[in-house]
């Protein structure tokens, strides 16, 4: 899990600030995107710690993979957007969540070869 307090960032310069500190805990999941030529599919990954499948919704809208989690019991909101792309096959995305994992993929239609006779 990557995640830094405010308090980490700031806590080599507190000298130079002259007025008093609260700490605050911001966390942004960890997420990566990156795309497999051999398969032909992006993946995307991101790690919802605490969170459940049933806290997740992934929505794709005009090639973007929306995905949205939330768990009010404790307390914690996601929300991001992939661009992967118009040439998505929507047929073929794929989720998975598994020990706070949202792996997300998608292939990537190929355009086929089509000889065209001359009558």
């Amino acid at each position: 899990m990557i995640s830094r307090t405010l308090d980490e960032l700031i806590k080599p310069f507190r000298f130079f600030l002259d007025w008093p500190f609260e700490e605050h805990t911001f966390e942004q999941p960890y997420s990566q995107v990156y795309y497999d030529n051999e398969s032909n599919y992006w993946t995307v990954e991101v790690e919802l710690p605490g969170l459940t499948k049933d806290d997740v919704t992934i929505k794709v809208i005009d090639g973007s993979i929306y995905i949205t989690a939330k768990n009010e019991n404790l307390g914690r909101e996601f929300s991001a957007q992939y661009y992967l792309g118009r040439d998505i096959d929507q047929n073929s995305i794929e989720a998975n969540m598994e020990h706070g994992l949202l792996t997300v993929r998608a292939k990537i239609l190929t355009p086929e070869e089509h000889i065209i006779k001359i009558n």
